[in-house]
């Protein structure tokens, strides 16, 4: 932790906030794995102060995704799809009280005022920002001091992403020549994070007899979704998750059939797959067609689907669910009601 505070404060010395935004990518490479890794550098509209370190393929799409579409809506699913390492500077007010508890014990004490007490945060995907653990640390131990070489050369060179394609990142050297930094050691890079990709749910023959013994109603349409929603974190392995809610509605009258609750953190394809063979039981009936709002489950669900003989429809507008989301929401205590 000592080497780590070291190295943030030779960061923030820096202050690579004021000649720097947040869509200036720099690309590092893992000198042991060979994983390559993004970073932006926060604090260029005076907000939030630090930067934030993507890794592995969720990481890296989240953040290439927000890059090429930042008019798209946030929602807590994009959210929690996050694969980060942060470090932020805040205030000493602003710090938590498990921080503070650190920096005291270490009897760090940084000089200046304003946004200098760091805080290092670690996101992963399904679960709330949290504590860093020991190979987190030592990645930014990797990461941190590079990224610093990296602002100091920026600092001098303020037109390296001048005429560049919002693809093309610079990728420091692996290894870091042991000299300053120069703009003939980056490589320029295109890169393009493929499309995510959902493999089909795998029904269990258990499941299957389940559902085999349900009453067919070919005339009747359910609309059917999963999302996380606020207010419904829980516990992990002693690290805060989100929760998912699967919800089966009826499309004619808006009845709700049956909802299912599962972590964030288990595979997409098996939270959806699960919550829909759960909810058409709990309903008791398989309909003739089930509704979707989420392009995604298509390739989930449709082998399913193909299997009983139940049409599986796109739908921009499914009243029902969002009445039934809304309604969930609000009684968790985090929407407008």
């Amino acid at each position: 932790m000592l080497a780590l505070l070291a190295a943030t404060t030779e960061f923030a010395a820096v202050k690579p906030w004021e000649y720097m935004c947040d869509s200036d990518v720099i690309g590092l490479t893992d000198p042991s794995t060979g994983e390559l890794r993004l970073v932006t550098v926060l604090g260029n509209a005076r907000e939030v102060f630090g930067a934030v370190f993507y890794r592995r393929a969720s990481g890296l799409r989240w953040l290439l995704s927000t890059l090429n579409d930042p008019e798209e809506s946030p929602n807590l699913d994009n959210v929690a799809a996050m694969d980060a390492l942060k470090v932020e500077l805040l205030r000493k007010n602003e710090l938590p009280k498990q921080d503070m508890t650190v920096l005291k014990a270490l009897d760090f004490k940084p000089a200046g005022k304003g946004e200098i007490w760091p805080q290092f945060q670690s996101a992963l995907p399904g679960c709330l920002p949290w504590f860093i653990d020991q190979d987190e640390a030592e990645q930014l131990l990797v990461d941190l001091p590079r990224l610093t070489s990296f602002t100091t050369l920026f600092r001098n060179h303020s037109d390296l992403f001048h005429d560049r394609s919002p693809t093309e990142i610079p990728f420091l050297p692996n290894p870091m020549p042991n000299r300053l930094l120069e703009a003939k050691d980056l490589e320029w890079r295109p890169l393009i994070v493929p499309p995510e990709t959902f493999n089909p749910f795998k029904v269990s023959d258990a499941q299957l007899d389940q559902l085999r013994k349900l009453k067919r109603e070919p005339k009747a349409a359910f609309e059917y979704g999963s999302q996380i929603l606020m207010g419904s974190t829980v516990l992990d392995k002693g690290r805060p998750c989100y929760s998912r809610f699967s919800l089966l509605v009826e499309h004619d009258n808006g009845f709700l059939l049956g909802f299912d609750l599962c972590l964030a953190t288990v595979p997409f394809n098996e939270c959806v797959g699960t919550g829909l063979v759960k909810t058409l039981i709990k309903g008791g009936s398989l309909p003739g067609t089930i509704l979707i709002d989420d392009d995604r489950l298509e390739p989930i669900l449709g082998p399913l689907c193909d299997i009983f003989n139940m049409d599986l429809l796109p739908s921009e507008e499914l009243e029902g669910l969002a009445e039934a989301r809304e309604s969930l929401d609000s009684f968790m205590g985090s929407g407008p009601g």
